[in-house]
């Protein structure tokens, strides 16, 4: 790529200019879907980091633009011969939206005849949708991850996020309840769903109060879909969640009230509650260059909806649906998973055992004899 000063371009892309166009709604889309010519600068500075962000993970403290994800885009193409792939099939998610929406999923891929097509309503199908070909990058908290794995999902993982803080996992009661405290709730009926990871933070947060499931509460099983009606209709006494735009919602208004959070410093927010990007073995190890592309790309666009809330939330309101003032209020609470972890692979690897230890100790889901090996959790071939 030949080095400019300043670069002056038009591209497909320009978040304030999306808000008047379509959402893609989960439908297939190739980057021309959805866009908008927009003037967009590529300073020395711009490309100066790009440049460096090929090289390691981005961090908090990088200032990523749209200057800076288009100039790494064209350095991307410069340093990667991407493998053939007609269709590339990725769960849909914030980040996901916006660069389809921004057209940077073609001008990534566009080159190579690659489309990618977004998967809606994959959390909880992901091995089954994997294994027919229908999904091939997913996105989803580490206790599912190693759930599949334990259960003999042929799935890789091909990147960690940092851990979490507290409130990414939320315990609500109804506004007029009498429970107080977690500790309030010893003899109560509590729900959470087993397939998700905020299960974790509240069994973490039981054994500490010394409570026995069965017998000093009760744990109800209830999923993301159905669990806030659950608690409207007071069929439980309080649910453990990642307080989602559908859920805090009711949190915002003050029809729930957050009583607690996952565990401070605990294992979930030491390792835990981190979020895990993973793929089927085969398609991984079969196209390293086409996914550290696109890993690259996420985590850019994943920086810029942190760094712009008010921007990107707005045009993710066209898309999904979700209020912008409910968006920015879950990413703040999560803000942490949106950045690559940062730690070398043998400390990942040490702390998810530690993890797995106390999932094998600590839930029913997983087992000695299940417990997958510490050198397989990561692809190296995405870990370096």
């Amino acid at each position: 790529m030949k080095k400019h000063g300043l670069i002056t371009k038009f591209a497909a892309l320009g978040l304030a200019a999306a808000l008047g166009l379509a959402g893609c709604g989960g439908q297939s889309g190739n980057g021309n879907q959805g866009t908008a010519a927009a003037e967009v600068t590529i300073t020395a500075e711009d490309e100066a980091l790009a440049k460096e962000l090929l090289d390691r993970n981005v961090t908090a403290n990088d200032v990523i633009t749209v200057g800076v994800i288009e100039s790494a885009i064209a350095q991307l193409k410069e340093k990667y011969s991407f493998e053939e792939q007609a269709e590339l099939k990725i769960g849909s998610g914030s980040w996901v939206y916006l660069a389809d929406k921004n057209g940077w999923f073609n001008e990534l891929l566009g080159d190579n005849h690659t489309t990618v097509k977004i998967v809606e309503g994959a959390v909880g199908n992901e091995v089954q949708l994997m294994e027919r070909d229908e999904l091939h990058l997913m996105n989803r908290m580490l206790y599912p991850y190693l759930l599949y794995r334990s259960q003999g999902g042929d799935i890789t993982a091909v990147e960690l996020s940092e851990d979490p803080a507290p409130g990414i996992v939320a315990i609500l009661v109804a506004k007029d309840s009498p429970y107080q405290t977690l500790a309030d709730l010893q003899g109560g009926t509590i729900a959470s769903w087993k397939a998700g990871c905020q299960y974790v933070a509240l069994i973490e947060q039981t054994n500490d109060l010394g409570w026995t499931e069965g017998t000093d509460w009760t744990y109800a099983n209830v999923s993301n879909d159905d669990i806030k009606t659950a608690l409207q209709a007071g069929e439980v006494d309080a649910i453990s969640v990642h307080p989602f735009a559908n859920i805090n919602n009711e949190i915002i208004s003050g029809n729930f009230r957050e009583i607690a959070n996952a565990k401070e410093n605990g294992v979930y927010t030491n390792y835990g509650g981190a979020s895990v990007s993973f793929a089927p073995t085969e398609f991984a190890n079969t196209h390293v260059n086409l996914i550290k592309a696109v890993l690259k790309l996420r985590q850019l666009v994943n920086a810029y909806i942190i760094q712009n809330p008010e921007e990107t939330a707005a045009v993710l309101e066209t898309i999904t649906r979700e209020p912008a003032e409910n968006t920015i209020w879950y990413n703040n609470r999560s803000a942490e998973t949106f950045y690559s972890a940062s730690a070398p692979l043998s400390q990942l690897i040490e702390d998810t055992d530690n993890y797995q230890n106390w999932l094998v100790e600590n839930t029913e889901e997983f087992t000695a004899e299940g417990r997958v090996d510490k050198e397989t959790f990561f692809n190296p071939n995405f870990f370096e």
